[in-house]
């Protein structure tokens, strides 16, 4: 059929040909000529910005092209997927896109099979902008899918023109050469004041979070300590529970900023892989036990009883990996599994495996799975919740540790991920003696030693100095400190502070950062500095804040402060802390 048949703007007209008023060349690809019948009269008096509707139609693929050829500033395809063969369309779309690499163009799939083109599969993979089934497309809905594509299209236009003129002021500027340092040096400044914003950001971001959060926290521990009903324990550990899960994702976007600025800092310190392991099946018990599923461990031979490296970074890379399969497994088990890779001179190349019996991951999403905020697609968020952030920060971790991370299908069902870690090799020698006694009693010989601390505290009779301005957390500070029978004066700035240590010796000072009238830090200078009128300048000062960036520490300790704390505040870390301030 002739693709100039139908016309509803007089191509006579002095508005057509080269001005702006021409009509929108919309190309209807179908084998049906009824679907081309009611395209044009449902959108016959169409008219966007002024300018009608100029159909040009094809009944084939190979018509389609033809046509295209001819009328390349066609704004708007609406495409059949099945036609002269089943998948006619999509290979046409495939031409436009790959071959003639034409991304102006905005494409509509209308397709009467839609199972044979998966929506999702179809729109990832053939640059789609829109799907429908021919059944769902009322005239009105045309009417707005059109008006909709050919704004989009206005703008990818003006974008693209906007791309070539830089391209060519790019051009211009690579030959000319002239100010190119001082440019360079400018965008230099313009990148690190971005990156500035964006650590302020964080830092606010968490502080404004965490102080409300040790509230939630605070208040629900200690509510689980008291005396309640089934009914009322459930309800408290729903809202403890999900306060710590928000905390968590609050560290993992943290945890990003710190690896994407290079402030991620590893430690070095003699661990036991086997007890690495049995900590990771401690935390995850419970809610395996739940859903009814065999959670195991295995370390394979060959594996050094210790080793040397940043436990803390390994193990928050298998509770990421293992919180992942216990997620969408529904039935059978997770094995968490440690095996001798390869045995270098003062290394080892470790291998940790997470085998689930889950869904596996869809072969289309595999080269996505470690990408920040990816999820296989959005019923996954909705159903199990999450940032998307484990696995692209498990992948970061795994590579800054001279390692790397994998994952596939098995052959019955169920994905395993692999993580290969290059940690140092740690004599056992002095270790030995104290393997099995750390296995079975570390946690408990943990708890008695708190309990003997607090005792030791309770006789103590401290003179204790709290500084904090948020109401909630004064309440939640002085409550976890009188179940180690221990008092505080409160107070709520800093300027407070300077005036009770006039008039009292106190044996220590909890001090909140973000402060009215003059903040934590400015308070520490003051204390500390020798000329001031504070006379006890050596008081041990405990910061205690919603700031949670490493560069907020090295600032606290900076300006004098003995410690760091950050909110939510762990009852155990306080009774240390204040341990240590007394130097027991």
């Amino acid at each position: 059929m002739d693709d100039n048949l139908l016309t509803f703007v007089d191509e006579t007209d002095p508005l057509a040909g080269k001005d702006p008023k021409r009509p929108w060349k919309v190309m209807v690809i179908d084998d049906e000529k009824s679907v081309h019948d009611i395209t044009c009269i449902a959108l016959k008096d169409f008219v966007f910005e002024g300018r009608g509707i100029r159909f040009l139609n094809a009944y084939s693929a190979k018509e389609a092209k033809s046509c295209l050829a001819r009328h390349p500033e066609t704004a708007l395809m609406l495409v059949d997927v099945v036609m002269e063969t089943e998948d006619s369309g999509l290979n046409f779309v495939h031409h436009v896109r790959e071959v003639l690499k034409n991304n102006l163009v905005q494409i509509v799939i209308r397709t009467g099979q839609p199972g044979f083109a998966p929506e999702n599969e179809v729109i990832s993979k053939y640059k789609i902008n829109s799907y429908f089934s021919k059944t769902e497309v009322t005239a009105q809905k045309l009417v707005s899918l059109v008006t909709t594509t050919l704004r989009t299209y206005q703008m990818s236009r003006q974008l693209d023109r906007e791309l070539t003129k830089r391209k060519e002021a790019e051009k211009e500027l690579r030959d000319l050469n002239k100010n190119l340092e001082k440019k360079i040096m400018e965008r230099t400044r313009e990148l690190s004041r971005a990156n500035l914003l964006k650590s302020q950001f964080l830092a606010n971001m968490s502080h404004e979070i965490r102080t409300p959060m040790n509230g939630i926290i605070g208040m629900s521990s200690l509510l689980l300590d008291e005396v309640l009903t089934e009914k009322q324990q459930e309800f408290v550990s729903i809202i403890n529970s999900s306060a710590n899960t928000l905390l968590a994702l609050i560290n993992d976007i943290l945890d990003l900023s710190k690896i994407e600025a290079g402030q991620l800092k590893f430690e070095t310190r003699s661990f036991s892989v086997k007890i690495l392991l049995n900590e990771i099946i401690s935390l995850f018990k419970l809610r395996a036990k739940e859903q009814k599923l065999a959670l195991t461990t295995e370390v394979g031979p060959g594996v050094p009883l210790f080793l040397a490296g940043d436990e803390t970074r390994i193990k928050q890379i298998l509770i990421n990996l293992t919180g992942n399969a216990l997620k969408f497994t529904e039935k059978g088990f997770v094995k968490v599994r440690a095996y001798l890779e390869k045995d270098l001179e003062t290394h080892v190349l470790l291998a940790f495996e997470v085998e689930d019996t889950g869904p596996g991951v869809k072969s289309s999403f595999k080269a996505h799975l470690f990408d920040k905020f990816s999820q296989q697609d959005m019923s996954t968020t909705r159903k199990f919740g999450g940032t998307g952030l484990g696995l692209a920060i498990s992948k970061q971790l795994a590579q800054m540790m001279d390692g790397s991370i994998d994952v596939w299908n098995k052959t019955t069902q169920g994905a395993v991920f692999k993580v290969i870690l290059k940690i140092k090799k740690q004599s056992t020698v002095t270790h030995e003696l104290m393997l099995d006694e750390a296995q079975e009693n570390i946690k408990v010989k943990a708890k008695e030693n708190i309990k003997l601390l607090i005792d030791q505290l309770s006789k103590m009779d401290l003179k204790i100095l709290l500084a904090e301005d948020n109401p909630i957390n004064q309440k939640v500070i002085g409550l976890i400190l009188g179940k180690m029978n221990l008092k505080a004066d409160i107070v709520n700035d800093g300027e407070a502070v300077l005036e009770k240590l006039k008039g009292r010796e106190y044996d220590m000072l909890f001090l909140d950062i973000q402060m009215p009238k003059l903040d934590g830090l400015e308070t520490c200078r003051i204390i500390r500095d020798k000329n001031s009128y504070i006379r006890q300048k050596k008081i041990p000062i405990i910061a205690l804040t919603a700031l949670a960036m490493e560069e907020d520490e090295r600032e606290c300790l900076k300006a004098g402060m003995d410690q760091f704390l950050t909110k939510p505040i762990h009852p155990e870390k306080l009774v240390l802390a204040i341990a240590k301030a007394m130097g027991i």
